[in-house]
């Protein structure tokens, strides 16, 4: 979780890589700065806009981030967040591992691999 402007400064992908490969599964912040917020999907980190989640947990909680109906659920209670779902394209990015996973496939969706 982050607050305002997550990321602000950070022009490069090393620091959502980073995150990734430290295991972090999403960056939920109340806002982003605009290129961190991008190299996030570049490098297939979920970057989640939710301030309502932010306000409303204190840490340590376990959630659920469904991105497709964009929601994060909070564990055990069930209370739910919803937040504006990425873009089609950004969430084909995080489904192939990140931009260039993206591009290295063709273009293609994850579950059209390998059928043409």
């Amino acid at each position: 979780m982050a607050g305002f402007n997550a990321g602000y400064g950070s022009s490069r992908e090393q620091a959502p890589q980073a995150l990734k490969y430290a295991g972090v599964a999403a960056v939920v912040a109340k806002s982003f700065a605009r290129i961190f917020f991008r190299n996030c999907f570049n490098v297939g980190l979920p970057a989640i806009v939710c301030p309502a989640f932010v306000d409303a947990v204190a840490g340590g909680e376990v959630a659920e981030i469904d991105l497709e109906k964009g929601v994060i659920s909070l564990a055990p209670d069930g209370a739910a967040y919803p937040f504006a779902r990425p873009p089609a394209f950004l969430l084909d990015y995080i489904r192939a591992g990140g931009l260039m996973l993206y591009l290295k496939s063709g273009g293609q969706k994850p579950e059209n691999r390998g059928q043409n």
